[in-house]
């Protein structure tokens, strides 16, 4: 009886082993990482202005995407941090859409309800090509504090050290969507709504210069320089936009501007060998084909440089301005005693037509023995409205 009882004894012991044993390991299982998914979109078909929504090929230097940042913040007094994320050598799909996947804070997944948040997203800006640096510890007051200019004696994409390739570290890019609610996929898995993507938007413009001159009779011409003028660029810019659509005046520090003392000039030197002849220049001209949009201008105008007929000067990438961006083109004309100095305005149409995300094109040509002849590509009025994805383009 004695051997029974202990029998009953060791099996009501083992069985209440293994039950406490279950429950602890079910206490104790791992939780599934919380997670939320956000869309980007960035393009890589830029259109060449705000001017019409048609496309342009961009060069796959400057729609590469060579590291991505991603932070997540709550949307209220303390901005605590969500979630962060880096990856690098990113593509897109074919529709210039992404989705990615962040890792998220279990304190955060845990609320309820979960504030909405904030999302600030930025490629490519790098110390050596933006003069920033930023991790994981980056708060979002630092993010919108956030500017592309001088450090120390670097100037990035300024006038002072001109920028005419795509830097390896590529094209400085940023996004930002804010107060996003944030909702349950399948849960541990959450989600920004499909419809709220973080549009990329390429953090400098451009500018390009486009020469010709008339193979009948052509003239001579020495000593061609192209410059802005004083106080056009901003030292610095904002890397991430005021909301999440560009505006008409930028997000510049408007504090300070490119002064006298600064280098100006972006080429000088430019002679008659050096600018290609073409058998009508004036057909290049901005509005001589009817009914012409920006996009097909772009177009005929990268023929035209392809076939030898046109010279470009630049492209050169700048920092955005919020200023009616004004240059001069001077050049001597003629020979010996014969010879003129002459100089030519240039001017964009309004002021903050050179925000970020812009091309701007000068073309100018001469006719026989005549002066210069410009024409410009200028911003047509566009619906600020317009919340399509191709306005985010160059």
């Amino acid at each position: 009886m004695n051997n029974r009882k202990r029998y009953i004894g060791w099996l009501l012991g083992s069985m209440l082993m293994l039950l406490f044993t279950a429950c602890y390991s079910y206490e104790e299982a791992p939780k599934d990482k919380a997670v939320l998914k956000i869309y980007l979109f960035a393009p890589d078909n830029p259109i060449v202005t705000r001017a019409d929504e048609g496309y342009v090929d961009a060069s796959s230097d400057e729609s590469r995407i060579n590291t991505l940042d991603i932070w997540v913040f709550e949307h209220n007094d303390l901005h605590t941090l969500v979630g962060y994320l880096h990856l690098a050598n990113q593509t897109f799909e074919s529709n210039n859409q992404k989705v990615v996947t962040m890792n998220i804070t279990d304190e955060y997944a845990e609320k309820n309800p979960r504030p909405s948040v904030d999302i600030y997203v930025m490629a490519n800006v790098t110390n050596l090509n933006c003069g920033l640096t930023f991790g994981r510890e980056t708060t979002s007051a630092q993010l919108d504090a956030a500017k592309i200019g001088r450090s120390g004696t670097a100037d990035f994409f300024g006038l002072t050290s001109l920028v005419s390739t795509v830097p390896s570290d590529g094209l400085p890019m940023s996004g930002i969507l804010l107060d996003q609610n944030v909702d349950d996929t399948t849960a541990p898995v959450y989600s920004v709504a499909k419809t709220k993507k973080v549009k990329l938007v390429r953090a400098v413009s451009k500018v390009r210069f486009i020469l010709s001159k008339s193979n009948s009779n052509p003239p001579t011409v020495s000593d061609l320089s192209i410059k802005f003028d004083d106080e056009m660029v901003p030292t610095n810019e904002y890397l991430f936009l005021s909301d999440e659509y560009p505006s008409a005046t930028g997000h510049v520090d408007n504090t300070s501007y490119e002064k006298e003392d600064d280098n100006k000039v972006l080429v000088s030197g430019i002679g008659i060998g050096d600018i290609n002849d073409c058998p009508d220049p004036a057909s290049y001209e901005w509005g001589a084909v009817a009914n012409e949009t920006a996009q097909a201008y772009e177009e005929r105008i990268n023929a035209g440089v392809t076939a030898d007929d046109l010279s470009q000067v630049g492209l050169f990438y700048l920092r955005e301005s919020d200023k009616k961006m004004t240059g001069t083109i001077t050049y001597t004309l003629g020979t010996g005693e014969s010879t003129t100095p002459k100089s030519v305005p240039f001017e964009m149409a309004a002021a903050g037509d050179f925000t970020r995300n812009h091309t701007w094109i000068v073309y100018g040509y001469f006719l026989g023995n005549g002066d210069l002849v410009l024409s410009q590509v200028l911003r047509l009025p566009w619906d600020d409205d317009n919340e399509s994805d191709k306005i985010h383009n160059w």
